[in-house]
């Protein structure tokens, strides 16, 4: 039984590189650098299916794609109703968690590979996967939607942003840290704070043209690039997608907005991409265009 189990794993690993080294649409055989190895983290659950994380690098170790890659079950059999266990905190003190007092998130830790965070000179240091089945903010991004988080941050720094009374369910103190403005020059262009920090997580900025930003709103939600924040640092990047978007079977790639400046010198993403790879069965969500970036005071 286990012979056969590790034999299905390694065709499954094998499915996951294939379309993880795959063209995208978007981008063309020019812009794409050479890829001289595929490397991933762990699995986790999502739904019915499983996610890890990949990371395409060239010959000198350096990033060229990092992504999520997730099979089709992992957006079917979702649960519809949010979890009550997630980014909580009791407002009225009955000692029992109900709708209205959590998030409502059910998220898997992804680690990256060790081979990218121990090699290659990159800001980001770990991922997540979110599934939002209400999502939130109404009514903008109040569709079932995933979060695609890429942080900057340790696992210990984010898990020590406390819940609490104050908008999203965070700590008041917490609060005014996770709110504290990113100095201009880090900033990304038209990126702006609405207040939506979250408890374990941080603040999220967002772009202030973006179409479902719009009054009236231009379209509804399809996908967005979210850019984190706490204590006047970017600490994650963030793919926002809807469910529905996802169930079309999309296969793009977006340029993102950026700052003037970087706070830490690395290797940064210029774009991101959502492919689904019919054949397999299989999703990516990637950031990619790879850039490396002096340290720069703005």
């Amino acid at each position: 039984m286990l012979i056969k189990f590790q034999s299905l794993w390694r065709v499954w690993l094998l499915l996951i590189s294939v379309i993880a080294s795959s063209a995208c649409t978007s981008i063309t055989a020019q812009e794409r650098q050479p890829v001289a190895k595929t490397v991933f983290g762990k699995a986790g659950t999502m739904g019915r299916g499983m996610a890890r994380t990949f990371a395409e690098l060239n010959q000198d170790g350096n990033p060229v794609r990092i992504g999520i890659i997730f099979d089709r079950g992992a957006v079917e059999g979702l649960p519809t109703e949010p979890n009550l266990e997630s980014r909580c905190f009791d407002a009225n003190g009955n000692g029992a968690l109900q709708a209205g007092e959590c998030i409502g998130d059910y998220e898997v830790i992804l680690p990256l590979p060790p081979e990218l965070t121990q090699n290659a000179d990159i800001p980001f240091q770990w991922a997540a996967m979110g599934w939002n089945p209400h999502g939130h903010m109404p009514p903008i991004w109040s569709v079932p939607h995933f979060d695609f988080h890429f942080y900057m941050v340790s696992q210990a720094e984010v898990q020590a942003i406390r819940p609490g009374p104050c908008v999203e369910k965070i700590n008041c103190e917490d609060l005014k840290i996770a709110t504290k403005p990113v100095p201009t020059s880090y900033l990304p262009r038209n990126y702006v704070d609405i207040g939506a920090a979250v408890p374990t997580m941080g603040n999220h900025l967002v772009d202030k043209i973006a179409p479902e930003l719009a009054k009236p709103p231009q379209a509804k939600f399809t996908n967005s690039f979210i850019y984190g924040a706490y204590n006047g640092h970017i600490t994650f990047y963030e793919p926002m997608l809807a469910h529905d978007f996802l169930l079309s079977q999309p296969n793009e790639c977006k340029t993102l907005s950026l700052p003037k400046a970087w706070e830490t010198s690395g290797h940064y993403p210029t774009k991101y991409c959502i492919r689904y790879a019919p054949a397999q069965k299989k999703y990516t969500v990637s950031l990619e265009g790879f850039v490396y970036r002096k340290v720069k005071q703005g």
